[in-house]
């Protein structure tokens, strides 16, 4: 071994560890097209860390959310539900304080906000927008919901049917929330869970449609991206990129929930995503005879859709059944019965997207229009 050889060995070490921390910081972006005035941003609300029942430093939360594309999040730590107490001090605003630095310098929106979790029918109710964690630390449950009003926080149930699946869980402590204007939102995906009857609450009582993952151990061991998964997000739909805008999108209603490869939203914000992301390529098409045209549909976002003919043109045949990957092209197969006339005429198609909800078991429906030239 010659003396230079350890030096090689360090440096060869260093590149590796240069190398691997390059690779640990790659971030996978989340496209999805912009409405209008409104850009679309993407947001996880509901978190853990070792200050509550999660398994992972603050910091850490940080570096994850990046790495998964996401725009905001709040680190929600539990106020009430503290098991490692004797190794984490339950200092309510640390887990905050502690991953502000990391997200500054990823360019991270983080909002200060805690979990109240109290029994059923009360439940767990998530708050963002804090200034001081500390005054929502309160024995009794209503005071806590009303310190977090107090502050302008921004106020959600969290997963309504976690532990009352008989579609009975909305009851009067929601309701009295509700009619005190204390609750603002509701959880339709948490985790990898959809509730189908919050889902219709959202709905009918006008609150905002939210999706969280509510991570407790490392992403990585929950959602797999090398696979093409992504964590469960809400999409909100603000003026700017700021804490006021956010804040006033989510009093405002202005997000779709994306969780399961499922979008859900109420239509005048789920319509033009899906429209804005699935292009037709070639919408000028010849059909000759009963020979076949293919019509490509590009999907430029971060959703898969599952496609179910409707509709369509009389004297045509279209595939009814197709799924588009996200970032994919996929070919509708169109023919003609060899009756039509010769010349040009539009043809429609209408497809359900099965997997882009606007109630439950609603499905949104896009129409394709196309230019024929028919001949015989």
């Amino acid at each position: 071994m010659t003396k230079q050889t350890p030096f090689k060995v360090l440096i060869a070490l260093l590149t590796c560890l240069a190398s691997g921390a390059a690779v640990s910081q790659t971030r996978i972006e989340i496209p999805f097209p912009d409405i209008g005035e409104y850009k679309t941003v993407t947001a996880d609300l509901h978190m853990h860390t070792v200050f509550s029942d999660g398994k992972v430093w603050p910091t850490v939360r940080v570096k994850e959310a990046w790495r998964n594309g996401l725009d905001i999040i709040s680190i929600t730590d539990h106020l009430e539900y503290l098991p490692y107490k004797d190794d984490v001090l339950p200092k309510f605003n640390r887990p905050y304080e502690i991953a502000r630095p990391e997200a500054d310098k990823m360019g991270l929106m983080l909002l200060r906000g805690v979990e109240i979790t109290r029994d059923e029918p009360h439940g767990h109710f998530n708050a963002i927008f804090l200034s001081d964690c500390l005054p929502l630390d309160t024995p009794d449950q209503k005071d806590a919901v009303k310190a977090a009003y107090d502050q302008g926080a921004f106020i959600w149930w969290n997963h309504p049917e976690w532990k009352r699946k008989d579609g009975k869980a909305w009851c009067e402590i929601q309701q009295e929330y509700l009619d005190l204007g204390w609750m603002h939102g509701l959880e339709v995906f948490n985790g990898n869970s959809y509730y189908v009857n919050a889902h219709q609450w959202a709905l009918d009582h006008n609150l905002t449609l939210m999706a969280n993952t509510d991570i407790h151990d490392p992403i990585d061991e929950v959602y797999d991206y090398a696979s093409g998964e992504h964590r469960t997000m809400t999409l909100i739909f603000v003026k700017e990129q700021t804490q006021e805008a956010v804040k006033d999108a989510l009093m405002q209603r202005r997000t779709v929930a994306f969780g399961m490869n499922m979008l859900i939203g109420r239509e005048e914000w789920l319509r033009p995503l899906v429209e804005k992301s699935i292009v037709v390529e070639n919408p000028d098409i010849r059909l000759a005879g009963k020979t076949p045209a293919y019509v490509a549909l590009r999907n430029g976002c971060a959703a898969s859709f599952d496609l179910k003919l409707e509709e369509h043109t009389g004297g045509i045949a279209a595939t009814e059944n197709l799924s588009v990957p996200a970032g994919k092209t996929v070919a509708i197969r169109v023919q003609g019965d060899g009756n039509t006339p010769q010349g040009a005429a539009p043809v429609n198609l209408t497809y359900a997207v099965t997997n882009a909800l606007l109630a439950p078991g609603t499905p949104l429906k896009i129409k394709f229009a196309l230019n024929a030239s028919f001949s015989q």
